[in-house]
């Protein structure tokens, strides 16, 4: 199987192509959306949070947009998201666009939608729909947090029907029930806006208010007076004057009557608007000045929704700077910080945003924006992709909410940050516990799914497994989401090198039968895995069986991927009748799929099958024309350089120096043809290997140094550092530099930790054998004792992770060591080396029991 391995040697090194290509009908089930494709759970739930922190903070407009955004994603919760954005919309005073969302939803429409389209047909003046509503509404079927909603939809039907003193009973119990302190200060704010709605008003009722006023004027009951007169004035469109009437009541008013002078900078900035001029002056004066802390969150709502563009943003921002840097700490300070961070965030500032939420938590550990301030933090760092440190803020921020919707929300967005930050143990953990408390709108088939790809992708297969019999009980995992489950956890078993585990799985599975609701495509990708694991497994005689069952399966399923099972079971059956020796059969195979599908990935791969089966017969000039062949017919290919790296590999198998060159030749080609290529570096390597064995080290050794400087990124360059090393080491006779050269780079690999063990084993062995010839014996033994026995086999996590290309670089390590201590007359140090190879069964054993034999020890009898 010279050919295939070698093949997968390659692949390991990065190369695309082969066992990849050759199940290309059968790419990997997705494991979760890559930032920037279609939004996964995770990333939905970094949008909901910054939605709903928007509007908390009195942005509905910026809130409404980011559930618009979400709305239109494929499998989207239309029903939560639908609520939200009325909400929005409602806060915004878009009324009538709050009914047209509305009424998108048909379905379900519970208490939380009936207490939305109350609210939108009181605000569009629609009394009766509102009363309907309302009598439709049980109070006790509604979430808190439209509880303090409830008294307000209450309080404007009051107001709708003129009793004002009903109306401001329920807006005060709006407030009293609002869950934080924005809240109450946006139903506040609601409430000061409905008493500017005062109903029909005439010339002759602001007539008469204004002789009341006048003759009340100085009077303390006057100052509610000016300003009720001032609302009438704003209703019959006289906002000029009503301001005017404001300016000059806050120019009269007494300083000490520091309450009423709060409510009249509100009221003129109500009525004058937060945008600019006088009403918006009066509510800065307000935030800077204010007495109420309320109303101060008020006028900071009001300012921030005003301030969404420049030049007005940037006038909020440097007033938020001001504020901030007082010596003396202003009395909404945690909301000052929090607000400035929003806008920080939202104009990609982190490094801002990310001090104003760290300063909100360190100056007030007990403030109720901790969670507010722990999502700016979560949003800055998965907006620039640090995985890791969003998956901790989002875990801080849940752990300081109570058990809701947006706890359950958070949850998702924790357990897709360990994922994506490639912490599988802790995604896996994360996602069982969302799995305790699932979010609406995201199908909890697909967290079940996440939370076996999270155990697969940890490494754990075997635990992935069982999770997966686990979850196969629960009726809440869809057939989809179960197979594709079941899909990822057959690849992983087969990548672990346990392909019979994976065959008896999706054996069970299909025997069990498809589900109506299975998409033909997954069921007839299930039945080629099925058959292409009893070809890996070892079953060729099933794998006939299975391949010729493939047809019935495709019904359904798209032409292309029709095409490509069909072309990829006629490789199998080939490869089949390869290892059951009809190799007459077998070859007619190829013939026909290279006749019926003459360009797919399966009669590309049927050349490298059919050269190996030469291969194996020791036909190495058959093979390497046949690998030719396939480079010269199909040049675009991208098994084309796969097909030159393998033919060099039989030209260089059959041995003679004009082998060698041929194979160089092929080489050198293969790099001009296709300098892409991610192939390049493995054919470099090569090409330094061909030239070493043709005697050639000078050229040899320019090859390996133009790999370590052009491709010093490479994790695999330490291969190219290691050939360099034992080039120089092959010079060393004649000239001394090399050997200090040599030197120098066996140790480098050797003590890089990321490198493979078999090349720190093999530096190890070619250092101490290097200072041996040195005359430095006492380093040799410690390089050879220490830096070798001592760190690869001794230590046994490490040692069961040697290949066989380590353990034989080992053994010749324990046999050069016994013989330095054998010529040193440590004889019983030497026996203990030479035992040390039969004890772990090391290669080498027949070496190890000749030079234990000289001393008559049991150990070395046949």
């Amino acid at each position: 199987m010279r050919i295939r391995i070698i093949f997968a040697g390659l692949l390991a090194l990065g190369a695309a192509g082969g066992l990849r290509a050759q199940e290309a009908i059968a790419p990997t089930a997705p494991l979760i959306t890559v930032p920037g494709l279609t939004p996964s759970p995770g990333a939905n739930a970094v949008s909901l949070e910054a939605a709903q922190r928007a509007q908390e903070l009195g942005f509905p407009s910026a809130a409404a947009a980011l559930y618009r955004e979400m709305l239109v994603q494929a499998g989207a919760d239309h029903t939560t998201l639908t609520l939200a954005l009325a909400t929005a919309l409602l806060d915004e005073g878009l009324a009538a666009e709050a009914n047209d969302s509305l009424n998108t939803i048909l379905i379900g429409r519970g208490a939380a939608w009936q207490l939305r389209s109350g609210l939108a047909a009181a605000l569009s003046g629609r009394l009766d729909a509102a009363k309907a509503a309302l009598a439709a509404i049980k109070p006790a079927d509604l979430a808190p947090e439209d509880k303090s909603w409830y008294q307000y939809l209450q309080g404007l039907t009051a107001e709708a029907a003129g009793d004002m003193d009903k109306a401001k009973v329920f807006f005060a119990q709006a407030e009293a029930l609002a869950t934080s302190a924005q809240a109450r200060a946006r139903f506040l704010l609601k409430r000061e806006q409905a008493l500017l709605r005062s109903g029909p008003v005439s010339e002759a009722d602001a007539e008469r208010t204004r002789k009341n006023l006048d003759q009340l004027q100085g009077r303390q009951v006057s100052y509610g007076l000016a300003r009720t007169y001032a609302a009438m004035l704003d209703t019959l469109g006289k906002r000029n004057e009503a301001v005017s009437v404001l300016r000059r009541l806050l120019l009269t008013l007494p300083p000490e009557e520091r309450a009423e002078i709060d409510r009249t900078r509100l009221f003129l900035g109500l009525i004058a608007g937060a945008g600019e001029g006088p009403g918006r002056s009066a509510l800065e004066e307000l935030l800077d000045n204010g007495n109420d802390r309320d109303l101060q969150r008020v006028a900071l709502q009001l300012l921030a929704r005003a301030s969404l563009r420049d030049p007005a943003r940037a006038a909020f921002r440097r007033q938020l700077d001001r504020l901030i840097a007082l010596p003396a700490p202003h009395a909404v300070l945690e909301d000052l910080l929090l607000y400035r961070a929003q806008l920080a965030l939202g104009d990609k500032n982190y490094d801002q945003a990310e001090g104003d939420a760290r300063a909100l938590l360190q100056t007030f550990p007990g403030s109720p924006l901790k969670p507010q301030a722990y999502g700016v933090l979560t949003g800055s760092a998965w907006e620039q992709r640090r995985y890791r440190t969003a998956a901790d803020n989002a875990a801080k921020a849940r752990a300081e909410l109570p058990a809701g919707p947006e706890h359950a929300q958070l949850g998702v967005l924790v357990a897709e940050a360990w994922f994506r930050a490639r912490d599988y143990r802790s995604a896996a953990d994360a996602y069982a516990a969302v799995l305790r408390e699932p979010p609406a709108g995201v199908p909890t088939g697909d967290l079940m799914f996440q939370r076996v790809v999270a155990e697969i992708d940890g490494g754990t297969p075997a635990t992935a497994a069982t999770v997966l019999d686990e979850l196969a009980r629960d009726p809440r995992f869809d057939v989809v989401n179960r197979w594709k489950a079941e899909w990822n956890l057959a690849r992983a078993l087969q990548v672990d090198g346990r392909t019979a585990e994976a065959f008896e799985r999706v054996s069970r599975l299909l025997a069990g039968g498809a589900d109506a609701a299975l998409p033909a495509e997954l069921r007839a990708r299930m039945a080629w895995l099925q058959a292409q694991l009893a070809a890996k497994a070892g079953h060729p005689d099933q794998t006939l069986k299975l391949v010729d069952a493939l047809a019935a399966s495709l019904d359904g399923v798209p032409t292309q991927l029709k095409t490509e099972i069909a072309s990829s079971g006629a490789l199998l059956r080939a490869e089949a009748n390869f290892s059951l020796k009809r190799d007459a059969d077998a070859l007619a195979n190829v013939a026909q799929l290279r006749k019926d599908f003459p360009r797919s990935d399966a009669a590309m791969y049927s050349y490298f099958d059919e050269a190996e089966h030469y291969a194996r017969q020791d036909k190495a000039v058959e093979a390497q024309q046949l690998l030719t062949k396939l480079a010269d017919d199909f040049p675009d290919n991208a098994y084309a350089p796969f097909a030159l790296f393998q033919a060099a590999l039989q030209a260089e198998r059959r041995g003679q120096d004009t082998n060698l060159k041929e194979a160089n030749k092929l080489i050198e080609g293969l790099i001009t043809k296709y300098p892409t290529s991610e192939l390049v570096f493995s054919a470099r390597l090569k090409q330094g290997d061909l030239l070493r064995k043709l005697n050639q080290f000078p050229q040899a050794q320019r090859v390996y140094e133009e790999l370590v400087n052009k491709y010093s990124q490479r994790p695999d360059v330490v291969l190219a550092q290691l050939a360099l090393a034992e080039c120089h080491n092959a010079q060393s006779a004649s000239e001394p530099l090399h050997l200090e050269n040599a030197q120098v780079l066996f140790e480098h690999v050797r003590d890089r930790v990321d490198a493979p063990l078999e090349a720190r084993v093999e530096a190890g062995f070619n250092l101490g054998y290097l200072l041996a010839r040195r005359g430095a014996t006492a380093k040799a033994e410690t390089v050879w004792w220490r830096d070798v026995v001592g760190e690869f086999l001794l230590k046994d996590d490490v040692a069961a992770r040697l290949g066989d290309r380590g353990r034989y670089w080992m053994a010749r390590t324990l046999l050069e060591l016994g013989t330095l201590y054998e010529q040193q007359e440590k004889l019983e140090q030497a026996k203990e080396a030479w035992l040390l190879i039969l004890r772990t069964k090391l290669p080498g054993e027949a070496l190890a029991k000749a030079r234990l034999a000289r001393f008559n020890l049991p150990e070395a009898k046949p």
